[in-house]
């Protein structure tokens, strides 16, 4: 049976939800812990490999080529600037004057590095379809600018590029709706992730080891091709998850907070500050990971619940949604 649009909708909704858990419950460890690069799921840091690439795979999950070449650019980007930049912009200074930090607006678009990769990643896409009229083509060649221009380890950008046609590919894929096809590549793809698995250290982090083109070496390449295959491989099989889920009675209630992840993102980042502070304040910090994932994961619930306040109180207010959602 052939899924209307409405129901295609469902399972990508379902994944940035669980994208952003993933995220939220990471940077709450951070904190818990005091330390940078403690995460949870047992301090393992192995969700710095999947979680980000998973939520950009989702971004390319929705891009339309067709509309983009018929679309004026200028309006394009404009409205992405919307979607994207005021809102980095907005949520930076109000993380400032919180908790009266020193404002540098050029630092907003490095603190929330994820919204200014997927806008410049948008804004290269938009040029590159303009130009090359082949999807194909298009695709090869963007990638290989991306990857060889000088300083494009900026806000990561040359590493979280390629997952956005990734999710773009695996949209058309999916929606082939033959199961077998579906089966196989999760099944292939949750093997390799979990061998990979075993030999994941967080020094292989993106954050940590940027792949600059000036400077490139051997390692550094092998790095950047087997972060880029673990977080694919392990992205996979959540979107598999989702899909095979979204037919049931609870999808379309677990999917709808999934237009909340752009507000849980940047509020998540004021809400870990100030919970740090008190923390740092008692001297709270803790490294006993059964403890952080615990606290994490109910972090998580707060960031999320209050996030679904900000957000109902807000979005039926023209300025107001305009500067905190993007919308």
């Amino acid at each position: 049976m052939i899924m209307t649009e409405e129901q295609r909708q469902i399972h990508p909704d379902i994944c940035k939800f669980i994208a952003i858990i993933i995220v939220t419950c990471s940077h709450c460890a951070q904190t818990i812990s005091g330390e940078i690069w403690s995460n949870f799921i047992g301090g393992t840091g192995i969700d710095i490999a999947f979680n980000m690439p998973l939520f950009m795979i989702m971004s390319g999950w929705f891009i339309n080529l067709k509309k983009i070449r018929e679309t004026n650019t200028f309006k394009f980007m404009l409205s992405k600037t919307y979607r994207l930049i005021i809102p980095t912009i907005s949520w930076y200074l109000i993380y400032c004057i919180l908790t009266d930090n020193r404002i540098c607006i050029t630092n907003a678009f490095l603190f929330y590095w994820y919204l200014t990769a997927l806008f410049t990643s948008l804004a290269i896409i938009t040029i590159s379809a303009k130009l090359i009229k082949s999807d194909i083509l298009c695709t090869f060649l963007s990638n290989i600018v991306v990857l060889v221009i000088p300083y494009s380890y900026f806000a990561n950008i040359n590493f979280m590029f390629p997952f956005i046609w990734i999710g773009f590919y695996l949209r058309k894929m999916f929606e082939t709706n033959k199961v077998y096809i579906s089966n196989s590549t999760m099944f292939v793809s949750l093997s390799i992730g979990l061998l990979l698995m075993i030999n994941w250290s967080p020094d292989k982090s993106v954050y940590i080891t940027p792949l600059k083109v000036l400077g490139i070496n051997t390692n550094l390449l092998l790095t950047y091709i087997y972060r880029f295959v673990i977080g694919v491989t392990l992205s996979v099989p959540i979107i598999y998850f989702a899909k095979k889920i979204e037919t049931s009675n609870y999808a379309y209630s677990f999917a709808k907070y999934g237009k909340y992840t752009l507000i849980i993102y940047t509020f998540s980042f004021i809400f870990n500050e100030l919970f740090s502070r008190i923390l740092m304040h008692y001297n709270l910090h803790t490294n006993k990971f059964i403890i952080i994932d615990f606290i994490a994961f109910s972090s998580c619930i707060v960031i999320i619940a209050v996030s679904k306040l900000i957000y109902d109180k807000t979005h039926n207010k023209k300025i107001a949604s305009i500067i905190l959602l993007g919308e």
